[in-house]
């Protein structure tokens, strides 16, 4: 990244970036407005695996609520954008496969906008716009960023960040470049760099080293935070391009990561079964041994103005278990101008999208893979 030109904001938060569950935090000063609970019962529960064709998700994606209460759920599997009352009750669908105006080939993501609701093809690399009134609007980005897969959120001005993989080869970690759309899909420049995993290459396998890093980018409230996970830092730039601030916080020793390596390896040729343990064992030996483990895994920033980081637990992380964003554990949360506001446990199962004042929206998959979307409500001080 660039050199930071702001002033740096110092927290201090011990965790553990292998979390055990325990509270391993120091005593912070109370913050009004900080979240400091996540009620474990969902106030609103949607997905099952048969019966309501409405309620039955493959590959959701992104799920938010809007500011009246209703539930959006896009679903990749079905090409389509649902939208519940704040009782559960199906009110409408966008969209549907296709490549016509307001279809998607692959539907990557979606997001509110005041009372519009935006969604990404990311295949054919255009924003879907469905106005309140039943209209809508097909708006194509038109960037030389090749990859559009790591973030992408509205700006105050009308416009878009959008952030992908600018490169990627074998031995070194992917350039993640985020960019500055305009409302009409005109890409006017890049905001921010950044880092993401680390690929190998062998005889027989191209991908992510097990332990890698990868790319950290958050879009909310008009604010861009970029990190590269290997080190306590998040960067705050604004659409410029200017840097506005730098949070820090403090975590404890990660441990060996040769260690944790050769453990990750076994955990994964069990996962792999006994037809595919040895060549599972193989590849992922091949994998040079990393010098430092990540310390996060992703942010999120809440509708005040929060900023939300998941420690990286290899367990749960790794590329070679499946490199999820991980359900539940506990989240360290900074306040809105850097200062240490605690850790606040996620409920069990579930992934979070979207954290508005008083609520978390998420996404549970049970162990057969069903999928729900998930409200709980959230508590601050």
């Amino acid at each position: 990244m660039r050199p930071v030109l702001a002033a740096v904001v110092g927290c201090a938060i011990a965790v553990a970036a292998c979390d055990t569950g325990e509270d391993v935090t120091r005593s912070v000063p109370e913050i009004v407005g900080a979240p400091v609970e996540i009620e474990e019962a969902p106030r609103l529960a949607l997905g099952v695996l048969e019966g309501d064709t409405l309620q039955e998700f493959h590959r959701v994606v992104t799920p938010f609520l809007m500011f009246d209460g209703r539930l959006v759920v896009p679903v990749a599997g079905a090409g389509t954008i649902r939208v519940f009352g704040p009782d559960g009750e199906f009110l409408m669908s966008l969209g549907r496969p296709g490549k016509g105006p307001g279809e998607f080939q692959y539907l990557l993501s979606a997001w509110p906008r005041g009372d519009t609701i935006e969604a990404l093809d990311f295949r054919l690399r255009r924003i879907a716009r469905f106005f309140p009134d039943g209209s809508m609007e097909d708006v194509v980005i038109q960037s030389d960023l090749p990859d559009l897969s790591v973030a992408i959120g509205p700006l105050d001005d009308g416009g878009w960040a959008v952030a992908g993989v600018a490169r990627g080869d074998a031995g070194m970690r992917d350039q993640i470049a985020v960019r500055r759309v305009s409302q009409d899909g005109v890409d006017t420049g890049e905001i921010a760099r950044g880092e993401g995993m680390v690929r190998y290459a062998t005889d027989e396998f191209t991908g992510p080293e097990p332990l890698s890093p990868r790319a950290i980018v958050a879009v909310g409230r008009g604010r861009i935070l970029v990190g590269e996970g290997l080190t306590p830092r998040v960067v705050e730039f604004d659409p410029s391009g200017a840097q506005l601030r730098e949070y820090t916080w403090e975590v404890d020793g990660t441990g060996s990561p040769g260690t944790i390596l050769s453990a990750v390896i076994d955990s994964a040729v069990a996962m792999a079964g006994p037809d595919r343990a040895a060549a599972t064992r193989r590849r992922l030996e091949g994998a040079p041994a990393p010098q430092q483990l990540p310390v996060y895994w992703k942010i999120l920033v809440d509708g005040a103005g929060f900023v939300w980081i998941r420690p990286y637990e290899p367990f749960v992380h790794s590329f070679a278990l499946g490199g999820t964003p991980g359900a539940g554990g506990r989240w360290l949360v900074l306040s809105p101008d850097g200062a240490e506001a605690g850790t606040v446990m996620m409920p069990p199962g579930i992934e979070p999208v979207q954290i508005t004042m008083d609520a978390v929206v998420g996404i549970a998959r049970d162990a057969s893979g069903v999928e729900s979307v998930r409200v709980h409500a959230l508590h601050r001080r």
